[in-house]
């Protein structure tokens, strides 16, 4: 983690860092599009960029990105981008969609892991404060979960603003079944993972990763002798010190009989005194004394630590690596411009979507180019958003999944066996790609060619080559932003698969779906 207090009078580089020349406009209008609102530029937006490629505040893509925060798009996007750090799409430890007697598994997995990602959801895109996510007196549901939680909910489709009733504290995402039911706990770590989960997402404060010298004398079988070193032992209480007043503050979420489906989905007001009987340890944050989880809201709200974390987080899910210590003074930039957006969602990713380092790679195919490779859940939106394509399996996402799905195979983390996004391929998301690519060119043919094509699958190369070259052109622009040459090496080799394609089957729409589908393959689709 960045040092801020070493950092507060570093001021963020006016150009491009050394040796990182700066993306072509439409390079960076791709990436800015597929991170903001996880689809690709329109061909009118590509053009627009054409025609105006400054990268400064005043540009076609400054402008645009505006339109990106703007769409509603923008708000899944979150979804998907804090996912990667809440790790809640996963199925409960605790129970089943059985266990309340409901028939949609897949169904109820999406629904029970999706609460706490669609408050952050809707704080960015309502340009709520970044505070509220922990303060917010309200939750949001959908038909799953407020048919199986204490909650009421206005009628309706899809998720919407709604409260719990059973008196838990107002807390926003510390407040939610969604997130204890992902993180539990045993009786001997009373609420501690809970804690640091808090304390992990909030505060990018991961006690697991503190470095820690053991003390091997210690008999961890001996459940007095552990209890012991956790109060007195150095070695232990330079975690336990903070970490079990801060467990302490969870025990309204303290469940007797986790399969039991009548106590699972409630607060326990009553039990938020427990703590006494497990940490012995009042609850307090970092020493200051607290009650409840509203407490801990407010504290968190109020830490320095807080705005922070999410200016990290957000860094690192853009430019797809970690923070060093040489984003320093781009982290303070976009801080402030964090803080003095109103701590607003809109405000940081816009920040760092002009940053010099978000848009660094080069204008010529001889340079250097730092791409990112898209996560499972961008592949299969930047797909929908292309060919209208969703690949589904009932209610499942497929890319989003791991049950039924494809998601860790595709690159992705399920939270449980796999922890981070992969940021290079494999054999298994290539042969992920290979069947999503062939599913989504044989549904748009068949279902929406108006989307991609402009040919009506009669024309061959020797009846209307121009209309062929046209529309070899219009797929370059539509799946890459790119504008290809109507002579060029792209057209030629195109004509020629169209043409091989064409001879096995004589069929030019299933010619034309395996021409898609070859570009959606390719690794510039890949990566961006």
């Amino acid at each position: 983690m960045v040092t801020w207090l070493l950092a507060c009078a570093v001021q963020a580089p006016e150009s491009t860092p050394a040796g990182e020349p700066q993306m072509s406009a439409v390079d960076a209008l791709v990436r800015t599009s597929l991170d903001l609102r996880g689809v690709r530029p329109s061909v009118e937006e590509v053009a627009a960029v054409e025609a105006d490629p400054s990268l400064g505040a005043d540009g076609a893509l400054a402008a645009l990105v505006d339109t990106f925060l703007d769409d509603p798009r923008y708000e899944g996007r979150v979804r998907d981008l804090w996912a990667e750090i809440y790790l809640t799409r996963a199925p409960s430890i605790y129970v089943n969609a059985a266990t309340f007697g409901l028939a949609d598994e897949a169904g109820f997995e999406v629904s029970t892991g999706e609460e706490v990602l669609a408050i952050l959801g809707h704080v960015a895109a309502n340009d709520l404060p970044w505070t509220e996510i922990v303060t917010g007196d309200w939750t949001m549901a959908d038909e799953i979960t407020a048919s199986i939680w204490p909650i009421e909910r206005p009628e309706g489709e899809g998720w919407m603003v709604s409260h719990y009733t059973d008196g838990r504290p107002a807390a926003g995402v510390l407040a939610t079944n969604s997130l204890w039911w992902r993180y539990g706990s045993t009786d001997s770590n009373a609420n501690r993972k809970r804690a640091n989960t808090a304390s992990r997402v909030l505060l990018c404060n991961d006690y697991l990763v503190r470095p820690l010298e053991f003390d091997r004398n210690i008999n961890l079988l001996d459940e007095e002798a552990v209890a012991d070193a956790i109060n007195n032992n150095p070695s232990c209480t330079n975690c336990h010190a903070s970490l079990d007043p801060l467990a302490s503050y969870f025990f309204g979420f303290w469940w007797y009989d986790p399969s039991n489906a009548l106590e699972i989905v409630k607060y326990f007001p009553e039990r938020e005194a427990r703590w006494s009987a497990y940490t012995g340890k009042a609850p307090a944050y970092y020493g200051e004394p607290g009650y409840n989880l509203r407490d801990l809201g407010q504290q968190i709200a109020g830490d320095h630590r807080f705005p922070t974390c999410a200016v990290e987080q957000a860094w690192a899910l853009l430019l797809r690596r970690d923070v060093s210590v040489s984003d320093t003074d781009a982290l303070v930039t976009h801080r402030d411009a964090f803080i003095n957006g109103g701590l607003t969602m809109k405000a940081l990713m816009r920040s760092i979507a002009m940053d010099p380092r978000y848009l660094a790679g080069a204008t010529d195919t001889e340079g250097y180019v730092p791409r990112k490779m898209v996560t499972p859940d961008l592949l299969a939106t930047s797909i929908e958003g292309l060919t209208g394509y969703t690949w589904t399996y009932g209610a499942y996402d497929l890319l989003r999944t791991d049950n039924v799905g494809y998601r860790t195979l595709a690159g992705g983390a399920d939270g449980y066996a796999v922890t981070a996004t992969s940021t290079s391929p494999n054999a298994t998301l290539v042969l992920v790609q290979e069947r999503l690519a062939e599913a989504a060119a044989w549904y748009v043919v068949e279902t929406e060619p108006t989307r991609l094509y402009t040919v009506d699958f009669t024309e061959t190369p020797e009846t209307d080559r121009a209309a062929m070259v046209a529309q070899l052109q219009g797929l370059h622009r539509a799946v890459f932003g790119r504008t290809v040459a109507a002579d060029g090496e792209e057209v030629e080799a195109g004509l020629a698969l169209w043409s091989d394609l064409y001879a096995v089957g004589h069929d030019g729409r299933e010619a034309w779906a395996g021409v898609l589908a070859v570009l959606l393959r390719d690794p510039d689709f890949l990566f961006y």
